[in-house]
């Protein structure tokens, strides 16, 4: 309302001096022009700030809600698209905080402020005003209830989009050893261009409403315009009226076209508002606290699972001191048991603690005593160290070495070794859930483990182990591997912005900058027509004019319009390129060297930092552009006029194009920059939430982690705010110094030409909308800046050295010395191995004594130092980590074989193990050993000379594992295979065994 009363002064102020020229009165327009600038400042200020804290609330919400439905509904929900849901989808609330609600509110006070203004000084004017200001509301509420139902659709794309994304970037060893890393480019690009014209098919429907909205705006301040004219001709209005009239009847339209538009920009927002509300509470559950029992009792457990219950019928009972065995078949649902005890999963029967029903139990007290291990360990840190609570215990499983290591070097049996530390030096336990914990392990280590656990028990602790092996406790630790430590070797980097800028992006800044000038010669000539009138010319004398405001108010609509889709475009199409070139850089650095980037880094870069540049580009580039046209016509208008005026308007432009980026880089303190740094922590500390939220909530450190990414949540939202003064201040200047023009340009007119008075005076007032853009353009060029730099360092990384082996039919490795990326020392050193063709060889040894360097050898992942390698041209992997990615069983057996029919993929799953498997079901929330013959069944579809098994059986029990093997020995008959294990039994079965595990590290085996 204060806004609304200080702008009716203005427009007053302004047509006063333009008529009869008064000092007092000039001084009123100075006045007001100020007001106008700090309550402009005042309303971005409050609307940003809004928009820091509404989000920080929802985005808590996401998370607290996500986090108490269990990791079971993380997992099928995906954490792709939880994440995005919870950064990137609430970043969208800054368009609806920032813009839509003080358009709204503006919208809903300002039309009848004015219109009540024009109405007092001329009605009839009010009654055209009245007759077409509905229209804009009316063209908002089609359009877009139109452009609603295809918000939620894109919305759900750009989630499903950034999960497909960290999906492949996660599953690039595996592609990379089914030769399938290259063509997944093309796989990027068709899903980046489909979501690029699913957004665009929205957006156009976005952009029309706008267009619709600035068309009518536009033509009806064209028809107040003419009509004012006409009567002016007549004698019928006086000048001082008709400017008055001119000078605010835009204000009448323009707060509801903000609104319209600003509500279409709004709807991402608005869908993660939906999205967010969606995720349902979860009812308190019991409040009795416990600190120890004497027996845990399970009476007909059962959970539902896909077509039946897994485990059906489960009993048992176990005290403290006891260890009780799991030993059933794979399948039956050994780790949904332990999921149930964790309350992660609903299921049927009864678990009682002393009597007391489970689901009367505070959950988050029991997980207090309630300590587990899963089979495949998360880790929310990055060290060792930061994971366990006493690294004393390190000794007794033969782990020192890996106390200051990094949880990303580690192998599949160490980080299992790291998790039974953390669990076995986490105080209060009184029951310990244990998962497989020796299925990564050698004998001798798989003892010392066991041995472990029963000193666990001797001190009260209650054990149930999921197992299907049995394992004798060893009194002595193995030896302990001597650490290889393994460096970075991604660097930051920089590069240069203008690779962003192509020719698609320039035209659409050409068709800005002309849609800018189409709106300053529309002041200029509506501006003229009115003066012009006032002198009673006859009516054709105008009528050249009335076309040239109607001709300029459609061409401002319809640029305005092409530059916003044309500019969406060429960003869109850069974000896909740029997505591309990413996973052409990771694929051509290798997995070796990739291993950081596979984690939180490589979303950060492969999606985070794309989007950054994406959303970013055309708020940065494109600005300069189009004010620059705009701007230099302005100028030549006023120059042509008066050249004092044009002289003045000329510093005004400098002073606020570069002065009031100037302002907001200073008064925000570099806030942009870190406020993109911090939105990157916040997005990656999301990531590891859900990503480990298993681990997390069972040991209760979700809630230290939640507390440390609402910290950094707090200090993005004090950033925000802190952006906040900086961008309100630039704007505040840029009104400052325009009204300032305006002010002096009517002064300096003072003698001239009457009908060129007003041209003078609110050509100046036409570029408030050209140079508001730019402030944001300087602001957000830093966060622009770094996310390009990174993603250019990593297209920058060297390349992994092309592979260095000889085809052949065997494998013949001679006196090989190989170490990862980055390592201080190497692994293997003089290794000797020979392979006739069709060998069966068991790989032994200790854990960390080469297996998967010898594994990673073979599938090209790294090359020889020293020696030499010759191996068949085509090889199949079956990994320890299945790395299964979130689609269907069929999708993932396809990235071996991409033709293969549903009857192969069958044919595969029950040579694995598993006939009649749904290949519809999801991959990743199969139990282990189902995703493990899932990822077996993959290495029979690509059909490779040489096989390699990483532990393919870990996670069977022993008469399913025997069968599958007896099956494999079939179909893979004539084939090479290396089958790396720890169990002496599988190893009996191979032709030969090589033991890693001798001091000279040699292995020799005649062909």
């Amino acid at each position: 309302m204060v806004n609304a009363a200080v702008l009716v002064v203005q427009a007053w102020a302004l047509a006063a001096v333009l008529t009869s020229y008064s000092s007092r009165t000039l001084a009123v327009l100075a006045g007001a022009v100020v007001a106008r600038s700090l309550l402009g400042w005042a309303t971005q200020v409050v609307s940003t700030r809004a928009a820091a804290g509404a989000k920080e609330e929802l985005r808590a919400l996401t998370l607290d809600r996500a986090l108490a439905l269990g990791p079971e509904w993380v997992a099928k929900r995906g954490v792709g698209e939880l994440t995005s849901l919870a950064t990137r989808g609430l970043d969208a609330l800054d368009a609806y905080f920032g813009v839509y609600l003080p358009a709204l509110v503006t919208a809903a006070v300002a039309p009848l402020a004015v219109g009540a203004s024009i109405l007092f000084v001329d009605w009839p004017s009010a009654v055209v005003v009245a007759l077409t200001v509905p229209l804009i509301p009316l063209f908002a509420v089609v359009i877009g209830r139109y452009t609603e139902d295809r918000v939620g659709p894109a919305a759900a794309a750009t989630e499903r989009l950034s999960g497909n994304l960290l999906e492949l970037v996660r599953a690039l060893p595996v592609l990379t050893a089914f030769r399938r890393a290259s063509a997944q480019a093309e796989a990027v690009r068709k899903v980046s261009d489909a979501h690029r014209r699913g957004t665009l098919g929205v957006l156009r429907v976005a952009f029309m409403s706008a267009f619709a909205l600035e068309l009518v705006a536009t033509l009806s301040v064209a028809l107040v315009a003419v009509v004012i004219g006409v009567r002016l001709v007549a004698g019928d209005l006086t000048l001082a009226v008709g400017l008055f009239v001119l000078i605010v009847v835009p204000e009448c339209y323009l707060p509801l076209r903000a609104a319209g538009a600003a509500h279409h920009a709004s709807e991402d927002g608005l869908e993660a508002i939906r999205r967010v509300a969606e995720i349902p509470e979860v009812a308190a559950g019991g409040g009795r606290a416990v600190s120890g029992f004497s027996e845990l009792r399970i009476d007909g457990l059962r959970v539902r699972r896909r077509d039946g219950y897994a485990p059906d019928g489960l009993s048992l009972v176990v005290r403290p001191g006891e260890i009780v065995r799991l030993d059933s078949a794979s399948g039956t649902g050994k780790s949904t048991a332990f999921a149930a005890l964790l309350g992660f999963v609903p299921f049927e029967g009864a678990i009682t603690v002393d009597g007391t029903p489970l689901a009367d139990i505070d959950m988050s007290i029991w997980r207090q005593i309630v300590t587990w291990v899963p089979q495949r360990p998360e880790f929310a840190e990055s060290l060792v160290a930061a994971e366990v609570d006493d690294v004393d215990l390190a000794a007794d499983l033969g782990i020192v070495h890996l106390v200051d290591r990094r949880i990303v070097e580690l192998s599949a049996g160490e980080r299992q070794r790291v998790a039974l530390l953390r669990a076995l030096s986490r105080p209060g336990t009184r029951l310990l859930l244990l998962d497989e914990p020796t299925a990564h392990l050698d004998p001798a280590t798989a003892a010392t483990v066991m041995a472990a656990i029963e000193r666990a028990a001797d001190q009260g602790i209650a054990v149930i182990m999921a197992t299907h092996r049995a394992v004798t406790a060893a009194e002595a630790a193995p030896a302990a591997q001597p650490p290889v430590d393994v460096a970075d070797e991604v660097a930051a980097g920089s590069g240069p912005l203008r690779g962003l800028i192509n020719r698609r992006m320039l035209g659409g800044a050409a068709l800005g900058s002309a849609a800018l000038v189409s709106g300053v010669l529309l002041a200029a000539l509506s501006a003229w027509l009115i003066a012009k009138a006032a002198q009673q010319p006859p009516i054709l004398t105008l009528s050249i004019a009335v076309v040239g405001v109607r001709a300029f108010g459609l061409a401002r609509a319809a640029l305005r319009y092409t530059e916003r889709l044309a500019v969406h475009d060429a960003v869109f199409r850069t974000a896909t390129d740029l997505r591309v070139r990413l996973w052409d850089a990771l694929v051509r650095i290798g997995p070796a060297r990739a291993l950081g980037l596979r984690s939180g880094e490589g979303l950060r870069r492969f999606v985070d930092d794309v989007d950054t540049v994406r959303d970013l580009a055309p708020r940065v580039l494109v600005p300069p552009l189009v004010a620059l046209g705009a701007c230099v016509a302005a100028i030549a208008v006023q120059t042509a006029i008066l050249p004092t005026a044009g002289l003045a308007l000329a510093i005004a432009v400098v002073l606020a194009g570069l002065g009031a980026p100037l302002v907001s880089l200073v008064a925000e303190r570099r806030a942009t920059a870190a406020l993109s740094e911090g939105r990157r922590t916040v997005a990656a500390g999301v990531l590891t939430l859900f990503t480990c939220a298993p681990d997390l909530i069972a040991f209760g450190r979700h809630t230290q982690h939640r507390a440390a990414l609402a910290s950094a949540d707090a200090a993005l939202v004090a950033r925000a705010k802190r952006q906040a003064f900086g961008a309100g201040a630039g704007q505040a200047l840029i009104t400052l110094l325009l009204g300032a023009a305006t002010v002096a340009s009517t002064y300096l007119a003072v003698g001239i030409d009457p009908v060129l008075i007003p041209i003078v005076a609110l050509v100046p007032l036409a570029l408030a909308e050209v140079l508001a853009i730019l402030p944001p353009a300087v602001t957000h060029l830093p966060a622009l800046r770094a996310a390009y730099a990174r993603i250019s360092a990593l297209e920058a990384a060297p390349a992994a050295p092309a592979e260095q082996w000889n085809s052949g039919e065997g494998v013949h490795l001679e006196n090989v010395t190989a170490r990862w990326p980055g390592a201080s020392r190497p692994v293997l050193n003089g290794f000797d191995l020979r392979l006739a063709p069709g060998t069966h060889a068991a790989v032994v040894g200790p854990s960390g004594a080469g297996k998967s360097t010898l594994a990673a050898l073979l599938l090209g992942f790294i090359n020889p130092e020293t020696g030499s390698l010759t191996r068949p041209p085509t090889v199949a992997w079956c990994p320890q980590d299945p790395m299964l990615v979130s689609t269907s069983v069929r999708e993932n057996l396809k990235l071996a074989a991409p033709h293969a029919t549903d009857a192969e993929l069958e044919a595969a799953l029950a040579q694995a193990g598993l006939p009649g498997f749904d290949l519809d079901a999801t991959a990743t929330i199969t139990s282990g050993g189902e995703a493990q013959r899932i990822a077996l069944a993959r290495a029979l579809l690509a059909e490779a000379d040489l096989i390699v098994l990483d532990e393919p059986t870990a996670h069977l029990d022993v008469p399913t594992a025997d069968r599958v093997l007896a099956t494999l020995h079939e179909a893979l008959a004539g084939k090479t295979v290396i089958h790396i294990t720890h169990r002496p039994a599988e190893a009996e079965r191979a032709d030969v065994v090589v033991d890693m595990g001798v001091v000279d590290r040699r292995a020799l085996v005649g062909a």
